[in-house]
């Protein structure tokens, strides 16, 4: 890769972690916007901790959007050379989720419980869910990394998109068994019923472009 493009590519990825984190932010704001909206002076206070993935993989997606109608990049290409920063960044949020005393599971006094920190500041053993959503994270994202797509002759950004719809089943499936406070719809957690939204729209988007794939093979 020419310095020129490593310049643009590194300084590009700045800018996609600050509109990710931003996503992040505002997405907690939102999900927890009771809280919020009698505490206003804490929204810019990120250091306190509060963090949400659904938002940060929307701010993510607008960023990659935004370089690619800015500056013409190819969008397929754009999201692939990106595919490793989102793998770090989901693994980073889940440890950093650890640390902050979010994210964690149930009670547990088996082999398997790690000692977790919750809101109140208590230290439990509890189920391995921070662990499980790094290690299956960065795992679902290297192992795409390392897949040799090329050779299978597919097209630029379905393995963005394969890490994307990864990372989202990983972080929907473990939020079922997340115990720490957040508001509740029909029993569910916000960002549950966003992994369920997305995995939707995204079968949706895939069955429309394979019938339409379809329909071209079959015109005369």
């Amino acid at each position: 890769m020419a310095a020129e493009r490593k310049r643009f590519i590194v300084d590009a990825g700045i800018g996609l972690i600050f509109v990710s984190l931003l996503g992040a932010r505002i997405g907690y704001v939102f999900l927890n916007f009771s809280f919020f909206r009698n505490h206003a002076s804490q929204i810019p206070q990120i250091w306190l901790g509060g963090l949400s993935w659904p938002g940060a993989l929307m701010g993510a997606g607008a960023a990659l959007l935004g370089i690619h109608l800015i500056w013409k990049e190819p969008l397929g290409e754009l999201a692939d050379s990106y595919l490793p920063l989102v793998g770090t960044v989901a693994a980073a949020i889940w440890m950093t989720g650890w640390g902050a005393g979010v994210g964690y599971g149930p009670r547990t006094s088996a082999w398997f419980g790690i000692p977790v920190r919750d809101l109140f500041g208590v230290v439990e053993n509890r189920w391995p869910l921070p662990i499980l959503g790094t290690v299956l994270s960065a795992g679902w994202i290297t192992g795409l990394i390392l897949l040799p797509l090329k050779q299978w002759n597919v097209k630029p950004g379905w393995r963005a998109v394969l890490g994307f719809i990864g990372i989202v089943v990983i972080n929907g499936i473990i939020s079922v068994f997340r115990v720490d406070p957040s508001p509740l719809l029909w029993g569910l957690r916000g960002e549950t019923w966003f992994s369920i939204a997305l995995m939707v729209c995204i079968v949706g988007i895939i069955l429309n472009q394979r019938n339409s794939t379809n329909d071209e093979k079959t015109e005369p």
